[in-house]
């Protein structure tokens, strides 16, 4: 069946129903008011319950407190929270939902991609259900579209005892490549998929979605 894949960064009601028809693992949803893609907590309370079952739903959450979270996953009908910033794992020890880790690689600068300190310290102590790698950017938390380092992103994968999603950078022209350089758990594109930030091209969607599930 391929790669999961998580298509992110929904942010109108025509996008997620057009989205959802289209059967992606995972459908994404920013909560972070700064990002041009943020949405609302009462939004989502309208297009959630649209959304077939056995899509999940993730919010994705930048320097929230567990209860800020908690409280917006349960209003606005999410499934599992994607954090991005600077949270601490002891915060998160007892967190009741699933949590996706998002880390920026940084590498160590040298010739050879390798993993920095800053990379793994980024998971240190947590316990997730998965984690999602992206391009380190000093200017956001996630979503800039920059493409990441490949080999870098395989030493992450090699590293972890978590599923992997690849993100950064991702189109369907590229992703097939990257799946087979990085060998993640699965994609995750926002981006990669739009006309203009917040509005997906869905033809873009649906042959990402085909590009990732092919055998």
């Amino acid at each position: 069946m391929g790669h999961f894949v998580k298509i992110c960064g929904l942010a109108n009601a025509d996008d997620v129903d057009a989205v959802a028809a289209l059967r992606p693992d995972a459908m994404g949803f920013v909560l972070w008011p700064p990002s041009k893609r943020a949405v609302r907590v009462e939004q989502l309370a309208e297009w959630t319950p649209r959304v077939p079952t056995g899509i999940r739903k993730v919010g994705v959450f930048v320097d929230a407190t567990p209860d800020e979270v908690l409280r917006a996953m349960e209003q606005g009908g999410l499934d599992v929270a994607q954090l991005h910033g600077r949270e601490r794992a002891d915060d998160f020890r007892k967190f009741p939902r699933p949590i996706w880790r998002a880390v920026s690689l940084r590498g160590d600068g040298g010739a050879k991609a390798q993993l920095a300190p800053a990379d793994l310290a980024a998971i240190d102590g947590w316990s997730v259900d998965a984690y999602l790698v992206d391009t380190y950017s000093p200017s956001a938390p996630g979503g800039t579209g920059l493409v990441g380092n490949w080999e870098l992103a395989r030493a992450f994968v090699e590293r972890a005892d978590r599923p992997v999603l690849l993100a950064g950078g991702l189109t369907a022209g590229n992703v097939r490549e990257a799946l087979a350089a990085v060998k993640p758990w699965g994609a995750d594109v926002s981006s990669g998929v739009e006309r203009t930030p917040g509005r997906k091209d869905i033809e873009q969607v649906r042959e990402f979605i085909k590009q990732c599930r092919a055998e």
